[in-house]
């Protein structure tokens, strides 16, 4: 099955019927200049199945908080998302040295324990504090991490089920090949 955004209304109205059913969910952190980077990521991560994510541009409370200058409701909204997650995924362009959201999620996220991991985009240099977390330097490793995810969370699947959507994605042109080296 694949995995869903639970930002979405839509999710969050239905969300205690998904409550215990060890998913794993991973928050996207990104600066919003790089929308079309972590769209296209999010896309590909719920296309292999079984792994969710949190995208806050697809959180309309969130959104409505951001345009009316809401901080106090963002920061909520943010918090919420990143404890309803179990992973987080940074990702990293040349931009993000501009965001101040990215250090506040990562830092609230690590302060609750939930595994970080960095996605360096291309041509990107990483702040030193980002080095202390998994570093994901391309298309190869970003399918290593997602299998970890979903090896860390669901036991029972077997190896084959495991790769199988990854080994399909393998193929070029990769649809992530605008934004992530492949071999690394």
């Amino acid at each position: 099955m694949a995995g869903i955004n639970r930002a979405l209304t839509e999710y969050r109205i239905l969300a205690k019927s998904y409550e215990g059913q060890g998913r794993p969910c991973i928050f996207l952190s990104h600066i919003s200049v790089d929308k079309p980077a972590v769209t296209e990521i999010a896309n590909y991560v719920t296309a292999r199945g079984d792994i969710d994510i949190y995208l806050d541009i697809s959180d309309d409370d969130l959104q409505r908080a951001a345009n009316t200058g809401n901080a106090q409701r963002v920061t909520e909204f943010i918090e919420q998302g990143l404890s309803h997650s179990t992973h987080i995924l940074c990702l990293v362009s040349p931009s993000t040295v501009r965001s101040w959201w990215v250090p506040y999620e990562l830092g609230f996220g690590k302060k609750s324990g939930k595994p970080l991991a960095t996605l360096k985009l291309k041509d990107t240099e990483l702040p030193e504090y980002l080095e202390i977390s998994e570093i994901i330097r391309g298309t190869a490793s970003l399918n290593k991490y997602l299998t970890g995810v979903k090896r860390g969370l669901r036991k029972s699947i077997t190896a084959g089920e495991l790769t199988e959507s990854l080994v399909r994605s393998s193929a070029q042109p990769h649809p992530l090949d605008r934004y992530l080296d492949w071999q690394q």
